[in-house]
């Protein structure tokens, strides 16, 4: 191995299964080893892509090295958290540092401006939403914190277009300093793992099967397309439309919550929550269409899996994600937000209409297959990876 390799710290609060914490374990795996030291750095060492981190990644995680402190008050654990980072990229001799999500921004700002460390930071979801509905305590100062972390980044970039227009105007920060990288897809893993069986619950001849995958947290908006499926299974009765089960992939804070209201409509039967699925392209590809039904989104890798699968695709008409996407290029079906009557008319046409859904498929997996690609993807991260820690 070479000596003058780039020292790398890739960070995030956990490695469970979302999409920036794959796009995390992209990097650990792909980053070139005569070019790179990748090592990883998390707040807890857990999540189930946590076993899938290569044996040569060295690791650090804050809440494995520490306690709870005896004595806590406000801004403590985050002065820990940021002491912890710097004595990390001190001792290890990290060149350049590699953070998604606004959670770590706000530790690894302070920290590399602490040891003067450059930085890679990427913005995943609109601040003017995501930061909002997230962080209900010390708002203005965590914006504070951000606004001078991104504007201090060596390189500061976005997952779509409209993502970086609406971080721009938030944080005030020019919008030229943002760059726009597509997300990737491992497409070639992709399809092996919809190659596999499904092992999971046995899915229901005779029915239509509709998907949603995402955290059950309230800006995805799953209660509307419960709603909407409720009204479905209303038409369903009367044969307009074959029967269906949804299949809710994920887990969060309003998994009791949204049990409890398909079961106030009376459709607990044909709903059915999945929790966490490490790998769901087994079940995905058995299914009819995909929906998503998102208030607010940066760019769902769902969606984009959904179009390597040949998953037909029902999404929110959001300002940035698949709805900056979708109407960008034809490749599926919008909806406006938070509305369960569209949902529910938009599920008709599916199945009683389905030639110009169909039409789709193989457009939007030569889109993805030209746009995302992983290769290109790590390559570009590398690039800039390597012009930071040269400048510096």
């Amino acid at each position: 191995m070479a000596s003058n390799r780039i020292r790398v710290l890739l960070c995030s609060s956990s490695m469970d299964g979302g999409g920036s914490e794959k796009q995390l374990l992209y990097l650990l795996k792909g980053l070139d080893r005569t070019r790179f030291e990748p090592i990883l750095y998390l707040l807890y060492e857990s999540g189930v892509l946590l076993d899938e981190v290569p044996k040569d990644v060295k690791r650090f995680a804050f809440w494995t090295d520490n306690a709870f402190p005896r004595w806590n008050w406000p801004g403590r654990i985050h002065h820990l958290q940021v002491r912890h980072m710097a004595k990390v990229l001190q001792s290890e001799k990290i060149d350049a540092v590699y953070d998604r999500l606004f959670h770590m921004t706000l530790i690894t700002g302070p920290a590399t401006q602490r040891t003067q460390t450059p930085r890679i930071s990427t913005i995943v979801s609109p601040p003017q939403y995501d930061l909002a509905r997230s962080e209900k305590h010390w708002l203005s100062m965590k914006k504070r914190t951000l606004q001078k972390a991104y504007s201090t980044a060596s390189a500061l970039l976005t997952v779509g277009a409209g993502t970086a227009d609406n971080a721009s105007e938030y944080y005030s920060i020019p919008r030229d300093d943002f760059q726009v990288m597509l997300s990737p897809l491992d497409i070639e893993r992709i399809d092996s793992e919809c190659q596999r069986l499904w092992t999971g619950p046995i899915l229901r001849p005779n029915r239509k099967q509709i998907i949603s995958i995402g955290r059950l947290s309230d800006e995805k908006g799953h209660r509307y397309l419960i709603q909407g499926f409720a009204k479905y299974l209303e038409a369903a009765k009367s044969n307009v439309v074959p029967p269906a089960d949804l299949h809710l992939v994920g887990d969060g804070v309003l998994r009791k919550e949204l049990q409890s209201l398909a079961a106030s409509l009376g459709v607990d039967d044909s709903v059915f929550f999945h929790g966490q699925i490490q790998s769901p392209f087994a079940l995905l590809k058995q299914c009819d269409l995909l929906c998503l039904p998102s208030i607010y989104e940066g760019m769902p890798n769902v969606l984009l899996e959904a179009m390597a699968c040949k998953v037909p695709i029902l999404a929110t008409n959001t300002t940035q994600g698949a709805g900056e996407l979708l109407r960008t290029h034809s490749l599926g079906t919008l909806v406006p937000k938070a509305n369960s009557e569209e949902i529910a008319k938009a599920l008709q046409d599916r199945f009683a209409n389905p030639a110009p859904w169909l039409e789709k498929l193989e457009p939007a997996r030569t889109y993805v297959e030209t746009h995302h690609s992983l290769r290109t993807w790590i390559e570009n991260i590398s690039q800039i990876l390597e012009n930071i820690a040269r400048k510096d």
